[in-house]
């Protein structure tokens, strides 16, 4: 979805969502996909990036969490490698 579909679904302000979004991709949860628009300018999606969270607790009450991510392919090992660089600069 982008941002203005989550905006208008989740009926939260436009603040709250990009700042959502912000932790979620740091954490990598979230994955961006920019795409050029025909009439110029971009649209950017969210979409989920892993597969399944796991959250455990042992006996002495320390926990760990497992994120459970889908494989990439070469094509997306690069972008986001090549995202990776554009954040740096």
């Amino acid at each position: 979805m982008t941002a203005t579909e989550l905006i208008e679904t989740c009926d939260i302000p436009k603040s709250t969502v990009y700042r959502k979004l912000e932790l979620l991709s740091d954490a990598s949860l979230v994955r961006e996909q920019d795409t050029i628009n025909p009439g110029g300018g971009r649209t950017t999606k969210y979409e989920r990036d892993f597969d399944d969270v796991l959250i455990s607790m042992d006996e002495d009450n320390d926990f760990s969490v497992t994120v459970e991510r889908p494989p990439r392919n070469a094509d997306e090992r690069l972008a986001d490698i090549w995202s990776k660089m554009g954040d740096e600069l």
